[in-house]
């Protein structure tokens, strides 16, 4: 139990850091971005890295961002957390993945979408509770700055 939540902890962080990177790029009137953190944790999930031509795919959505933009701009206009699973997303990729989602805000306006991305056999009881959480402490930080 120490471990996992050792590792709560970490899932946490990260996604706060990425969110806040890409709430503070909202703030100074950048155009709309993309911050992808974490996709190598991919290569540890069997469902994912045991066919190669389907995670350079999957990597290369990751890396092309103008699908998971319009995914991610479509949960922004959505209440609470959003899950899509597999073909759900509309984005063929990511058709054996699963997208967890959840609008951030500063004073009440929704300025981005947080979201974690992973096999559709991921534990759903606790990447929910993670991208929601995080998604109110993110508005809550940057609301106060």
């Amino acid at each position: 139990m120490e471990s996992e939540l050792h590792q709560l902890k970490g899932d946490i962080t990260e996604l706060m850091a990425a969110a806040i990177r890409f709430g503070q790029s909202a703030m100074s009137d950048v155009p709309a971005s993309v911050v992808i953190a974490g996709g190598t944790n991919l290569l540890n999930v069997s469902d994912l890295s045991d066919d190669l031509t389907r995670l350079r795919e999957l990597f290369e959505t990751f890396e092309r961002k103008t699908e998971l933009l319009e995914l991610l701009n479509q949960s922004r206009n959505a209440q609470g957390v959003n899950i899509f699973i597999g073909e759900e997303s509309g984005v063929v990729t990511l058709g054996e993945c699963s997208i967890v989602t959840a609008p951030y805000c500063i004073n009440g306006q929704v300025v981005g979408t947080l979201g974690v991305v992973g096999p559709t056999r991921m534990a759903y009881e606790r990447v929910i509770p993670i991208v929601d959480i995080t998604s109110r402490l993110v508005s809550s930080a940057l609301s106060y700055q």
